[in-house]
């Protein structure tokens, strides 16, 4: 049977809550019977000392008609907590409350407050038996009147207070039904709001589980409301980003397809149409040659079209690793504008190198940072006009190398800057004269310096000049000689 997670989640609260019922409120009761016991002696004790003071006050006094009634109005007052008795120093009951149930009073003799005769009061637990027909707290003050000429302590008797527990434990569960209702009550309002909220936690895992399923059919549109900023709302904040995220990568694998099928179709159009013509006479034999050698370059687009694609989908999925050593760029730089001394001569493009000492040395991968800079001088030779200029600049700074490629020409439209890392973004508005790219070099070059956790970036003004920069970690000196 399944649960729902409103359901699981309610009931561990229950559970909790009941296992805290069960464990911590006996231990409340205890601790609550504990201290009105507590409480109750005290009480009692404060009652039989009110009554002894006052009977030692009496002891100064003529024991006239007047003066008794007021010790017995001093007794019946304190008697309204407490059942009090005053015996002398030989035992013999002196006062005692008109109605006195329970206790037997012959049983209060010297021998029952012998313990005090010492000067220190006494409070115990009396259990049910002869004095006592309940157990009862009973409390005995000394009554001691100091002797003004000889100076000696004189045993005058004791004041006796008692409690029986039967009173004392109905008060007692009084208090502690009061508390376990209140307990009670709390406990439901509580299981109320934890419903409640509850409810409200699941609800928007309910939305995002419908929404789920909804972005598994082929829907990117789908939100989540944010209601709150807790960790609820921050999980439906990261689906909506996750969404977002999925929509633009749908808009990209459309864009991607329909911009391979554009790139492919074009060159297989051109040698479709070419082959057949050439099959069916319609291209006479000698100008065969010609458009065979049209053929071959748009094969060998092809051919570069999918090894740009294979090359950018194992960067992406870090299929080609990236094996550092110290690699100086200003060798490379060299030895890569070198294999473009012929097509820089044809385009008579003036060359400039402004390399930062004799050795430049960044922590890199050599194969890489070299595709890197033949993409760069490739594109910048590409798009040099004819007598135009291009510069390779080295520099160190901070521990980073800079290596920055610059070439004259139109330059790019700063709308079209943040574009141009894009797959394809040659096939619509960038730099349209490029009639033989792919346009993915630029893609690849941007994936490339991303694995060596570097930087690139470019700076263009139109009818100037173009720069790409790339920032590399530096390497140890003199190590990068031979790479």
């Amino acid at each position: 049977m399944r649960r729902s997670l409103f359901s699981k989640i309610f009931l561990t609260q229950v559970i909790v809550a009941l296992s805290v019922i069960i464990l911590i409120i006996p231990m409340i009761f205890l601790l609550i019977g504990e201290f009105f016991v507590s409480t109750q002696k005290d009480e009692i004790l404060q009652d039989a000392s009110r009554v002894a003071a006052l009977t030692k006050q009496l002891s100064d006094v003529t024991g006239d008609e007047s003066t008794w009634e007021f010790f017995r109005s001093g007794i019946e007052y304190a008697g309204r907590q407490s059942s009090v008795i005053v015996v002398n120093g030989a035992g013999d009951i002196i006062a005692a409350p008109k109605e006195l149930t329970g206790v037997n009073l012959k049983k209060i003799d010297e021998d029952f407050i012998a313990p005090v005769k010492s000067g220190k009061s006494v409070i115990r637990l009396y259990s049910k038996g002869a004095i006592f027909s309940e157990q009862t707290i009973v409390a005995i003050v000394p009554i001691i009147k100091n002797d003004v000429l000889t100076g000696k302590r004189i045993f005058l008797g004791a004041s006796v207070a008692l409690r029986a527990m039967p009173v004392v434990r109905h008060v007692q569960r009084s208090i502690i039904t009061i508390i376990l209702l209140a307990q009670i009550i709390a406990w439901m309002v509580a299981f109320v709001i934890s419903m409640g909220l509850t409810r409200q936690i699941v609800k928007p895992v309910k939305k995002m589980s419908s929404a789920a399923k909804s972005i598994a059919a082929g829907n990117f549109n789908e939100r989540i409301p944010i209601t709150s900023h807790d960790e609820i709302g921050q999980l439906a904040e990261s689906f909506n980003s996750m969404t977002q995220s999925l929509s633009e990568l749908e808009k990209m694998r459309s864009t991607f397809i329909s911009d391979v099928s554009h790139e492919l179709r074009t060159p297989m159009t051109i040698i479709s149409g070419f082959v057949d013509g050439i099959i069916d006479g319609t291209i006479p034999r000698e100008q065969q040659g010609k458009y065979l050698d049209i053929v071959a370059g748009e094969t060998r687009r092809l051919s570069r079209l999918v090894s740009d694609l294979l090359e950018a989908s194992r960067l992406e999925q870090g299929k080609i690793k990236i094996n550092k050593t110290n690699v100086d760029v200003n060798r490379l730089s060299t030895e890569t504008m070198i294999t473009y001394e012929q097509r820089l001569t044809e385009k008579n493009i003036d060359v400039e190198l402004h390399l930062d000492g004799e050795e430049c040395v960044a922590l890199a991968d050599k194969d890489s940072i070299k595709r890197v800079l033949i993409n760069l001088i490739d594109n910048a030779i590409k798009f040099t006009p004819d007598g135009g200029s291009i510069s390779v600049t080295t520099k160190r700074q901070d521990k980073k190398i800079y290596v920055s490629i610059q070439n004259s020409g139109e330059g790019i439209a700063q709308e079209d800057l943040r574009h141009i890392w894009e797959r394809f973004y040659k096939s619509d508005k960038s730099r349209g004269i490029d009639k033989k790219g792919v346009g993915l070099g630029l893609h690849i070059v941007k994936t490339i310096i991303s694995q060596h956790q570097g930087e690139i970036f470019a700076e263009s003004e139109e009818g100037n000049f173009t720069r790409f920069t790339f920032v590399l970690e530096e390497g140890s000196k003199n190590s990068g000689k031979g790479d």
